[in-house]
């Protein structure tokens, strides 16, 4: 009986939920579709350029497994600042990088720790394996695109608009767009081997433009992942730049980051 209640419970979610958007049937020709989904992709690139607020940061590693609220800046085009708090709303552990240089302090070591912003650096304390600016532009809904020599559009109404780009190189990326032509998946492949996947959801609108407030990344040939999930946050507000730095406090000495 509670089995069948479950059941009609779902039953009744999937009735009151909208549909989404129905896909326009590809049985004419693809290329101004493939247009306007380029044109989409180099709009949506310009729409956000800065965001501060909260997020839930879960990131699965083959070496540990973390999971963290965090005060979150970030700014185009690698400029970062996270402030990873204890369940007590205290700071465990600030980072920070301009760009150029990347700190970090652990107030319960009393251990301030600065490097160049490398990925090696960066991975020490935040082990997500991408570069602070790629990082960055995925979560400003701005993933990076590959250098393409080749468009194919497909359409499948069971996942959307297929969007197949192909370099000379053996490289190519797929972006999956759905009926209301919302960007909601990213895959990169060398070959046939898929290097990184980026999903996005939760939808807002935010200055005319829809924005995800969830992100998840997926790295399954280094067998890691990584969820972001903001909340109260402000998109293109004007951060100043001391905000991505960090100055030790009184009495603590500024250490090489550990290699």
């Amino acid at each position: 009986m509670l089995r069948l209640l479950f059941l009609l419970f779902v039953a009744g979610l999937a009735a009151c939920a909208p549909r989404p958007a129905p896909l326009v049937p590809l049985d004419e020709p693809t290329e101004a579709l493939t247009r306007q989904l380029l044109a989409g992709l180099e709009q949506t690139s310009q729409n956000f350029h800065s965001l501060e607020g909260f997020a839930r940061v879960r990131i699965v590693h083959p070496e540990k497994r973390l999971g963290a609220n965090q005060v979150l800046f970030i700014e185009k085009p690698d400029r970062l600042r996270s402030e990873s708090l204890n369940p007590f709303g205290q700071p465990m552990l600030s980072a920070a990088t301009d760009g150029e240089t990347f700190s970090v302090y652990l107030p319960g070591e009393k251990s301030f720790y600065r490097g160049a912003a490398t990925l090696q650096n960066v991975q020490r304390f935040v082990p997500i394996p991408l570069q602070v600016e790629d990082l960055v532009h995925i979560i400003l809904y701005d993933p990076p695109l590959i250098s393409y020599s080749r468009a194919d559009l497909r359409s499948d109404p069971a996942r959307g608009y297929s969007l197949l780009l192909s370099s000379g190189a053996d490289i190519r990326q797929e972006l999956l767009f759905d009926g209301q032509l919302r960007l909601r998946e990213v895959a990169y492949f060398r070959g046939d081997t898929l290097q990184l996947q980026i999903r996005y959801d939760k939808f807002s609108e935010a200055r005319g433009a829809v924005f995800p407030l969830t992100t998840e990344m997926s790295m399954p040939v280094l067998d890691a992942s990584a969820t972001v999930e903001l909340r109260d946050i402000d998109l293109n507000t004007g951060i100043p730049i001391e905000r991505f730095s960090l100055t030790p406090p009184s009495g603590v000495p500024v250490l090489p980051i550990p290699q």
